[in-house]
């Protein structure tokens, strides 16, 4: 075989039935091998659109997503997803094309340093200049997609490589594979701590589970997670990526914190005594200010993560555990010997039911029906025509994200599928067409702006030649909405550059894809185009005319920690 070949070879032997990209000259010898071995490959419009595509399929599938791209351009225009995927901890096998070997460095068409730019962005990035070693850098970085914290990575090749006989799998594979074993201290594991753990809970009166995207990454941690908060009666709240890790409807879950969390999840975060994070990287998203927060005397924090690098790097811990989710959580369970009772903190738990009972009143008076629309009032009419399918809801970024996460309860684990650490703009349609296409058997329904919608507008060409059951909900409010929303409190509403006042015909430029679409300009219109969208057999897009001055609340100020959060009306 040549190597491009191999390439294909080595993916059809890892079961890899979706691949995500976009063809060059470099890359053009991979595209003809994917089209000779009839491999199945899906042609985005976009290189940015194949990235995040990838993103999407492997957050709802929980395999590593494959994107190819050419060199250059091609492989630049991956940077974005590639640094959304290494934020967000989501496995992805980038491929991309490079000049010849004799070319390499002397500024040749197309020539990029792709290694060099994507080194901070990737667990680990690979040029291949030997052909021998073309098959052992593609099974080590296969392995380390989803080894330990997940994460992409990215391997560069020549394209003389792709295009030079190489050999046969069989023979290449015969001792060939590589070790990327680093030496380290050794890991501190929940055995050896679980009884500090529990102790530090037994003088706690006040304590809170954090949850994090960990807890949905991590396979099992869904039931084991269940099972402690059950056990232990330990009130437990969840950071953005970690929507979806336990049941919304638990009567221990106090929703989620950051900067525009819940009232009693905030007010948990910011009042608790102890707090035991797992799978969580404390970003200034969840906790405000990381150096007023460790300013906080009389507080105990217990801090479990698989990566290493994340303990301590915000938040200095009291505990320190180097433990994958689910196995915490079961290691947790086998020690726990009646070491706690479930009603210890019933009086901790009911104050913040009492603010929780306010929250969801406040919530249910944005629920009625008003001209012109809001985004609430939205989103929560589609969960309720849905309730009970399980379906896939994913978010461009934003205030609708933020909206979608407060009035969207998610009914399994991997099914809220947004952009949180890198907040990417354009994440939500190729994200939704990925995610989509790894379950096409479910609904999914994404919440995307008119500004983040427009830049990626043109996967819409994708979407149409694919069929699948994508809801797209466009949140037009005809601005920036979360900026103007900062513009609005703390810069004297002086609304710079985020006014979008010549928005073009969504519904048109739908049709003109072959796409059915409607506008939703009032409940009644709303209700029409809902039922209109779920009864449609593929996609269906529904322009929704906004309120233009709705903002998002509770809000946590840049520099207040979570209890300082402001939500008028509400203290």
């Amino acid at each position: 075989m040549n190597g491009a070949e191999l390439v294909i070879d080595f993916l059809t032997r890892k079961n890899v039935t979706h691949t995500f990209g976009y063809p060059g000259g470099p890359i053009i010898v991979l595209f003809d091998a994917i089209n000779r071995m009839n491999f199945p490959h899906i042609l985005t419009r976009h290189e940015q659109g194949a990235a995040h595509a990838a993103e999407g399929y492997a957050r709802v599938s929980g395999k590593p997503g494959v994107m190819i791209a050419t060199s250059g351009p091609g492989a630049t225009n991956l940077v974005t997803g590639l640094t959304d995927a290494f934020l967000d901890s989501v496995p992805l096998l980038a491929i991309t094309g490079a000049v010849a070997r004799n070319a390499t460095g002397k500024d040749a068409f197309q020539e990029a340093d792709i290694t060099g730019i994507t080194m901070p962005i990737t667990k680990y990035n690979y040029l291949v200049m030997e052909p021998l070693e073309l098959l052992p850098i593609l099974e080590e970085a296969w392995n380390m997609t989803t080894e330990g914290r997940p994460g992409p990575v990215l391997i560069n090749i020549p394209k003389d490589i792709l295009a030079m006989e190489i050999g046969t799998y069989e023979s290449l594979a015969e001792g060939s594979l590589r070790t990327y074993i680093r030496h380290r201290p050794p890991k501190i594991r929940t055995e050896s701590m679980s009884d500090k753990v529990y102790d530090a809970l037994k003088k706690s009166q006040r304590p809170l589970l954090l949850v994090g995207g960990g807890c949905v990454i991590s396979p099992g941690a869904v039931d084991s997670l269940e099972a402690f908060v059950n056990r232990t009666g330990i009130p437990v709240a969840s950071t953005l990526m970690g929507k979806g890790a336990i049941r919304e409807d638990h009567p221990l879950y106090m929703g989620m914190v950051g900067m525009h969390g819940s009232l009693q999840g905030n007010m948990a975060i910011g009042r608790c005594d102890l707090m035991l994070a797992v799978g969580t990287r404390f970003s200034d998203r969840v906790i405000g200010d990381p150096e007023k927060y460790n300013l906080i005397t009389g507080r105990t924090i217990i801090h479990v993560d698989i990566d290493p690098a994340e303990i301590g790097k915000n938040v200095r811990p009291d505990i320190e555990i180097e433990e994958d989710a689910a196995d915490f959580f079961q290691k947790m369970m086998e020690s726990h010997d009646g070491h706690l009772t479930a009603d210890r903190w019933q009086a901790w738990v009911d104050q913040l039911n009492e603010k929780k009972a306010k929250y969801e009143a406040r919530k249910q008076a944005m629920y009625q029906p008003s001209t012109p629309l809001t985004p609430q009032y939205v989103i929560h009419e589609v969960h309720e025509s849905l309730k009970g399918q399980n379906p896939i809801v994913v978010t461009d970024v934003g205030q609708h994200q933020m909206f979608a996460a407060q009035h969207y309860a998610i009914e399994s684990s991997r099914s809220f599928i947004t952009s949180g650490g890198l907040g990417t703009m354009g994440f939500g349609l190729p994200a939704a067409i990925g995610a989509s296409s790894a379950q096409p058997e479910r609904t999914t329904v994404l919440f995307c702006g008119d500004g983040g919608f427009q830049m990626t507008i043109q996967e819409l060409g994708l979407l149409a030649k694919l069929g699948l059951p994508v809801k797209v909900f466009i949140l037009n409010n005809s601005c920036l909405g979360m900026v103007r929303q900062w513009q609005e409190l703390f810069f004297e509403r002086r609304y710079g550059c985020t006014i979008l006042d010549n928005n073009p015909d969504f519904c048109m430029i739908a049709e003109a894809y072959g796409i059915q679409t409607g506008l939703a300009f009032d409940p009644d219109s709303l209700k029409k185009e809902i039922g209109m969208a779920m009864e449609a057999d593929g996609p269906y897009v529904v322009h929704c005319v906004l309120d233009v001055g709705e903002n998002v609340y509770p809000m946590i100020p840049a520099g207040k920690l979570p209890h300082e959060m402001i939500m008028p009306g509400m203290d």
